[in-house]
């Protein structure tokens, strides 16, 4: 068998590049998802502090009732926690929300005061070492709000006050006491031990552009003043009175225990399940050490643990099906090296049946090379895929941080993958190769396809379903949406007519429907009719005697080119369906962040303040100290006032703007605003305080046409307001507004906000009040908006939350599951376009093999080097700008269609088909590929025929 291997190298050279590109690919998706996998979870494990907690809220007394905890039970809890085995360490920690000091220091916020252990892991983020808490001491955390107000050796009288229901006398009676405390310093502490310190333990979950993200949870920003004091020397003093007072009681302090395990024993990445389950036992023997107390125990780190085992799961299912493509190029250039490899191999099989092989043990021999070129494929796969994989992330504009990562059950995939493919694809011509008679297989040489039949039924069939796709999505039709639409109308007829269209294009959904119509239409233009040979021929008439030549070569051997020109046509069409889907995906989200921020910068003044009275801040003179502190950075800044008014029983969002300051700053769309454009409608409001660009719902809902008047009530006064213009987009069908049974209205569930000019607010006077104020900010070129936003709040102005959309960009960055299915379709589109190169010049250079014999006969007869290249060139060329013709317009629908079908949702921002730059680079990128593939092969092997050619004749 190795003899035979040796002998045939060059055919199972060419067989073994497609096995490891293959498993390449297949082992690069499955380090991807590991990898994105990994570091989502050392992420996550990074910002979720305690792994375990308890909350003593449902803590069962000996004394009877619930709540009521003693110093002597909480140590009690955590010696019991502690002899489990895998808990590294436990702690407590009480808090006491203190109003009392509002008015002992002139407090602007309340204050919490924390009692933590001395063992607590808050002292290990504690910026210049942590001290040794004395009794009744605290220390004042430098960012509270008020820690101006607070100095060293200040004592703090602090009001606790805790009441209980007397079941006896049917009364509620209360227990206060006064504790002074004395500050003994300040303390900075870092992102982690601000956590642990501030409760934010909990993970959550979103949806980014390609299913469940992580969102990191940030560090809270706490709106009380911090104080931090000794949990054994003063709030067991406090805890102990109350446990004294009363069974039940409403309780002012607040206890909870914190447990950490040993991560390193009990989680392991590549093992995220069975880490689940050692963790959950862990926190089962925890629950019964506390069941006596009547605790339950929050089991944080099981939680992400869970998820992650999901997420894992569902990202690679998610990334190995959006590969098929890539899968299909392999089966079947595997295929088509062995068809060709068989069919040159027939004298080696006659000689074999003469000595006395029988067919099952040919079968046995070519299943055994599959196999043997299987392992090898996949083993070299699994060490180029984890080598390579951040290579071509990186190469394809992707950010990969750390290093690859492979889970132990990535080896046996891959391998196993690569035997399945070769063995899919060495099979079928294995069986065709034993059942070969031995006088016949002794021939030299002739086509396998000439036997094969024809039929038009199965193409005709996939193109008229593809077609139907085709047409779906480049009309761009929400058939679910347009299903409600015809079924509303009360037509039962066309009812059921768009019932089997939704079931049809939910089964067409693409890429099976664009597969059909690429299968379909090359199966019946190259393979079904002369249509395609004739167009050639006329495409190459300037080549006289050789064109005529190339074309009848072309339809001597119509299956292969056909498949070959499916290959081609579903690789472009997949690399423009991934590009183009991913180019306006990032485009839609860098917009969407930008319509939530409002501009660059955007700074929040909320509350009810009153517009023309004494607000308790003033929006005149903030705007001013940011200008004034922000001059090298901003290029304008306008002021939004939200507020509300209404229409018989519906409200409408308002805001109030000065015209020219907001279209220089707002961020705005044209598409947002009709009847005129945004720029006409936003100045017009100038032409009067009486004036509105009215919500379309609403001016939908009642019948509004542009400069007409409606009717609104605002705070006490009525007022008739001119529309001017209309924002937002008509609402689709599932949510209104329309009629509703008799003379009923409905309003959609998404409306957006009117505008109206900043001057009709401060007619409203004094005693009206706006919802909330928002500055926005427009930078200058290059800029940094994370540092203009860090400068506005250290400014101390009283105000809200700023945003920036640099800042939401770099978070979106920082989810690494988010990127990591970014970097794996990356990775698909590079793959794809290798793997259509690969296979293209290997399909050429094995046809080419087969037909060696013929060109150099051609050689003999006369044709020169040159004439045959051309020929050869012609006559491939022909077939992959036919099938890149087509596979460039099956891509572009399909991505037309995909992004105008999403936008059927109703939302203000929509999606837009974009080819930046970089995709559009990328594109060109593979276009040259692939048609290199196609012209290095037949320069190569026409070359080799005219360096053979004498001996070739000899053997003829």
């Amino acid at each position: 068998m190795f003899k035979r291997l040796v002998r045939s190298w060059q055919l199972y050279v060419a067989l073994l590049l497609g096995i490891v590109l293959a498993s390449t690919f297949f082992a690069g998706i499955n380090v991807g998802a590991d990898t994105a996998a990994k570091q989502a979870l050392d992420q996550t494990l990074s910002v979720t502090p305690v792994d375990i907690t308890v909350s003593t809220s449902s803590f069962s007394s000996p004394k009877g009732g619930y709540g009521v905890i003693s110093s002597k039970n909480v140590t009690d809890i955590l010696q019991r926690i502690n002899t489990v085995e895998d808990v590294a360490n436990s702690e407590a920690q009480s808090s006491l929300m203190d109003f009392s000091l509002f008015t002992a220091l002139n407090l602007t916020r309340p204050s919490r005061i924390y009692g933590i252990t001395q063992t607590s892991r808050v002292f290990d983020g504690w910026v210049g070492g942590a001290p040794t808490l004395n009794e009744n001491e605290v220390y004042v955390w430098s960012g509270s709000k008020d820690a101006s107000k607070f100095q060293i050796g200040q004592v703090l009288p602090i009001n606790i006050t805790a009441t209980s229901f007397d079941p006896n006398t049917t009364q509620v009676v209360s227990l206060s006491f006064l504790q002074n405390l004395t500050v003994g310093g300040f303390f900075q502490l870092d992102k982690d031990a601000l956590n642990i310190i501030s409760g934010a333990y909990q993970i959550s979950y979103g949806y980014g552009p390609f299913g469940p993200i992580y969102i990191p949870t940030p560090t809270v920003q706490l709106e009380e003043n911090l104080l931090i004091t000794s949990w054994e020397k003063t709030f067991a003093n406090l805890l102990d009175p109350i446990y004294n007072f009363s069974p039940a009681y409403r309780n002012p302090v607040g206890t909870e225990i914190l447990i950490y395990l040993e991560r390193d024993k009990l989680v392991y990445p590549w093992d995220i399940s069975g880490s689940l389950a050692r963790v959950n036992t862990v926190a089962d023997r925890i629950t019964e050490k506390l069941l006596i107390y009547g605790l339950q125990p929050n089991n944080y780190l099981g939680q992400v643990l869970s998820n992650f085992q999901q997420t894992a799961f569902s990202m690679r299912f998610l990334f190995i099906s959006a590969s098929v493509p890539v899968f299909f190029v392999a089966w079947y250039m595997g295929s088509t090296v062995s068809d060709v490899s068989m069919n040159l191999r027939r004298r080696e099989i006659g000689l074999l049946l003469t000595k006395g092989f029988s067919k099952r043990q040919l079968l046995g021999i070519f299943l055994t090379e599959s196999l043997l070129i299987g392992l090898i494929g996949g083993f070299i796969g699994v060490g180029l895929g984890i080598i390579l994989n951040p290579i071509f992330v990186r190469a394809a504009g992707g950010e990969f941080t750390g290093p690859p990562f492979a889970a132990w059950d990535t080896l046996f995939l891959t391998v196993a993958f690569a035997i399945i493919i070769t063995f899919l694809s060495t099979f079928q011509s294995a069986c065709k190769a034993q059942n070969i008679t031995a006088v016949d297989a002794l021939r030299q040489y002739r086509y396998i396809e000439e036997t094969k039949p024809y039929k038009r039924t199965w193409p005709l069939a996939a193109f008229a379903l593809g077609s139907f796709e085709m047409v779906i999505l480049l009309l761009g039709i929400n058939m679910f949406t347009e299903m409600q639409r015809i079924a509303a109308s009360g037509s039962m007829l066309l009812s059921i007519f768009a019932g089997i269209a939704f079931i049809l294009s939910s089964v067409l959904t693409p890429p099976v429907g664009p597969w059909l119509f690429a299968w379909g239409l090359t199966k019946l233009l190259i393979r079904g009719s002369l249509k395609f040979q004739e167009l050639t021929s006329r495409a190459f008439k300037f080549l006289g005697d050789l064109g005529s030549l190339a074309t009848k070569n072309v339809q001597r051997n119509p299956a292969r080119s056909a498949a070959v020109a499916f290959l081609v046509t579903l690789i472009i069409a997949y690399s423009f369906q991934v590009t183009g889907t991913f180019a306006s995906q990032q485009d839609f989200s860098v917009r969407n962040i930008f319509f939530d921020v409002g501009s660059d910068v955007s700074v929040r003044l909320s509350g009810g303040r009153p517009f023309g009275g004494e607000p308790a801040f003033n929006v005149t003179s903030i705007v001013n100290e940011i200008k004034k502190n922000l001059t090298d950075s901003i290029t304008s800044t306008t002021v939004e006032y939200f507020f509300s008014g209404s229409i018989s029983n519906h409200y409408l969002q308002i805001k109030a703007i000065e015209p020219e300051s907001w279209l220089a700053t707002a961020h705005y769309e044209n598409e947002w605003f009709s009847g005129r454009d945004a720029q006409t409608a936003i100045r017009m409001l100038k032409t009067s305080n009486e004036c509105i660009v009215l919500e379309r719902s609403y001016a939908l809902l009642f019948g509004k046409n542009l400069d007409e008047y409606i009717t609104l009530s605002i705070g006490q006064e009525t007022k008739e307001l001119k529309v001017v213009g209309f924002f937002g987009n008509e609402p689709p069908m599932t949510q209104g507004p329309y009629i509703y049974g008799a003379g009923t209205l409905s309003v959609p569930s998404i409306t957006y906000w009117s505008y109206v000019p900043d001057g009709l607010l401060r007619n409203l006077g004094a005693d009206f009040s706006y919802s909330e104020a928002r500055i926005l900010i427009k930078l200058k070129e290059g800029a940094n908006g994370i540092e203009s936003a860090n400068r506005i709040r250290g400014l101390n102005l009283n105000i809200g939350t700023v945003d920036s959309v640099d800042e939401r960009l770099q978070r979106e960055k920082s989810d690494v599951i988010s990127t990591g299915q970014l970097n794996v379709l990356r990775l698909g589109v590079i793959f794809a376009v290798l793997a259509s190169s690969v296979g293209t010049a290997l399909v050429t250079l094995v046809s080419l093999k087969e037909r060696e014999r013929e060109a150099s006969i051609m050689s003999v007869r006369g044709l020169s080097f040159k004439q045959l290249a051309t020929m050869l060139l012609a006559e491939n060329l022909a077939i992959i700008a036919f099938a890149a013709v087509l596979g460039t317009f099956v891509g572009l629908i399909v991505v037309r269609g995909t992004v105008v079908s999403s936008n059927a949702s109703g939302y203000l921002v929509t999606k837009h088909m974009v080819f930046p730059p970089d995709v559009t680079l990328t594109l060109l990128f593979s276009f040259l590929l692939i048609f290199a593939s196609t012209v290095l092969p037949v320069i190569f092997m026409s070359k080799r025929f005219g360096s053979r050619l004498e001996r070739v004749v000899r053997q003829a």
